[in-house]
């Protein structure tokens, strides 16, 4: 009974397991800074407008993200064909 179980246990692990690659974040170049005395700043406005909206109701302000965009990916120089 307890290898059944034992096995059921690691057949339910390694299914929860995700295997597929992590992919980078988005970054995004607006910040909110919100005015109450949590202090969060929140990083996820593609556009000043939509910053603005968010921060118009409850209050705060918009900066520019500080954090520096992520490089592109490395690409694989082009071979030279000879003719």
């Amino acid at each position: 009974m307890r290898i059944v179980l034992f096995a059921l246990a690691a057949l339910t692990m390694t299914s929860l397991a995700d295997v597929r690659p992590s992919a980078a974040a988005p970054w995004y170049p607006w910040c909110a800074q919100f005015a109450d005395r949590s202090g969060i700043t929140s990083c996820t406005f593609p556009t000043f407008e939509a910053c603005r909206a968010t921060v118009s109701g409850i209050g705060g302000s918009c900066i520019q993200n500080w954090y520096p965009a992520p490089a592109p990916p490395p690409t694989k120089p082009r071979r030279r064909q000879y003719y």
